[in-house]
């Protein structure tokens, strides 16, 4: 009896390992979003910063910040595109919690980008901020995405 191999490269799952200075899973996360070419330590710095200049300003515990902002913002529905018949829906779907604090994080990181203030820091503390008090542009596009879901709820029967 010949046994059948599967040609397929298996992935081991990278561990990630919490940050140094909180010891926090969460924002170690939040960092690996930031960071860009490799560069972990501005990412770092970029963090602490906006951490510790929001929780000066609102006088509260920073993982309490962190996670009622990304609570603000964590989607319940995503929406993607089928193609069926010749016409391409939006199916809303539920996703699970690692998934919906993902897009929370990538909307913050996203939308702080297109402020207008000067220098990263300065874009990613407003939107923090902003996301805090529910007024950020990450805010409208979670509210954007569960108005779409809203309008193709007829649709969520189709599979993907």
């Amino acid at each position: 009896m010949e046994l059948k191999m599967s040609r397929k490269k298996r992935y081991l799952k990278v561990i990630i390992l919490n940050d140094p200075k909180y010891g926090s899973y969460l924002i170690s996360k939040f960092i690996n979003y930031i960071m860009k070419n490799g560069k972990k330590q501005i990412a770092q710095k970029i963090f602490y910063y906006s951490i510790s200049l929001i929780s000066i300003k609102l006088k509260k515990n920073y993982l309490f910040l962190i996670k009622k902002i990304l609570l603000n913002i964590q989607p319940i529905f995503e929406i993607k595109k089928r193609k069926i018949g010749g016409t391409s829906y939006n199916i809303p779907f539920k996703i699970n919690l690692k998934r919906s604090l993902m897009f929370s994080m990538k909307w913050i990181i996203l939308n702080s980008k297109k402020r207008t203030e000067n220098g990263f820091k300065n874009k990613f503390v407003g939107e923090l901020i902003d996301s805090y008090y529910n007024n950020s542009l990450s805010i409208k596009q979670k509210e954007s995405v569960l108005k779409i879901a809203e309008q193709n709820k007829a649709y969520s029967n189709f599979k993907l």
